[in-house]
């Protein structure tokens, strides 16, 4: 059985629980199964810049995920933003989503 409270070093230098970086980055990568990219590109922007405003619905596909929340604007919980930091590679159009662990 799994270990829910191992944790592991992430490319950002920051640690995050395993199973927190497991149902993410499955949250990620099936979002760009799913073609939606540009819900994946605003969820990095969100967690590069606290005050952008996720472009049209997405931020209620990301809500919708758990991987937001949308009180007094959109939010992002510092163990996402970790998790998606160190996943994002690169910038627009050119931005792809790796491995985030170290």
């Amino acid at each position: 059985m799994n270990d829910p409270t191992k944790t592991v070093m992430l490319k950002n230098g920051t640690e995050a629980c395993l199973p927190l970086v497991t149902v993410t980055m499955f949250s990620l990568n099936k979002l760009i199964e799913d073609g939606k990219i540009i819900v994946v590109h605003e969820l990095v922007q969100l967690c590069r810049n606290h005050d952008h405003v996720p472009w049209g619905k997405t931020g209620e596909d990301l809500k919708a995920l758990s991987l937001v929340e949308n009180r007094d604007g959109w939010h992002v919980h510092d163990g996402i933003r970790d998790i998606v930091l160190s996943a994002a590679n690169g910038e627009g159009l050119g931005m792809s989503i790796g491995n985030p662990v170290r």
